[in-house]
């Protein structure tokens, strides 16, 4: 049995793993051929997912993820292979130049989210896979701006940019949202005072029964992702 896989699909709250599935599935429907814009794309973990289509890559650049001392850590963070480096609103290309634009959790790092929106749709011809938090920590310091988007935020303001929405996706809910944080006490405990090893075993032990408990919460009580979710997926048709 592959462990990591259980503890992903099974024990783990739904987080990066539920939105890549999502991601995946999204990108892997686009008939072959098609061009597609990764916008924000970092370091590319949905290219392999493009092979049939006419990928290329946008990234601002400016984030190396080294000396950050705010927010979660990312450790080193390469961009050096993106295409096309440039601002987000400001993206050196013709009016209708790509099929499709992939822009995966990246609203949260752009000051002018509208600005953003704006031009996707001056490059966009088809459609748009688009994923943001619906609340986060601090993570990619300086480079945050907002916690999180709720899925009005998509309903009011992506027509207005021509698109209509054809599917919106949340993944995890309220229960969700305190296993994770119980998961990641030990570990912030740790990372301000490394001293305090024994609370952190203590803080282990003592929280994953709990843990346990409230991911049988969260299968039973699906619903309360109404109270909050971690993220938000949107896949939109240009028109």
């Amino acid at each position: 049995m592959d462990i990591k896989r259980f503890v992903l699909n099974h024990i783990a709250p739904p987080t990066e793993s539920a939105r890549n599935a999502w991601v995946i599935k999204q990108i892997l429907k686009i008939p072959k051929g098609k061009s597609i814009l990764d916008i924000g794309a970092g370091e590319m973990p949905y290219k392999s997912f493009c092979k049939d289509l006419k990928y290329k890559s946008q990234d601002f650049g400016k984030y190396s993820g080294e000396k950050v001392k705010s927010g979660i850590k990312s450790g080193k963070y390469d961009t050096k292979s993106v295409d096309l480096i440039s601002d987000i609103t400001d993206i050196p290309v013709k009016d209708n130049s790509f099929d499709y634009v992939l822009c995966t959790e990246v609203f949260e790092h752009i000051p002018d989210p509208l600005g953003a929106l704006k031009e996707i749709s001056r490059i966009n011809k088809e459609g748009l896979i688009l994923t943001a938090p619906f609340a986060s920590l601090t993570h990619f310091y300086p480079y945050f701006f907002y916690t999180g988007f709720s899925e009005q935020f998509y309903k009011i303001h992506l027509p207005k940019f021509g698109y209509k929405i054809k599917e919106i996706y949340s993944y995890g809910n309220y229960f969700d949202l305190l296993g994770m944080e119980l998961m990641r006490l030990p570990i912030v405990v740790m990372d301000y005072n490394i001293i305090l090893i024994p609370l952190t075993i203590f803080l282990l032990l003592i929280t994953f029964p709990i843990f346990l408990f409230l991911r049988l919460l969260s299968r039973l009580y699906p619903g309360s992702k109404n109270i909050f979710c971690f993220g938000i997926c949107v896949l939109a048709k240009k028109i």
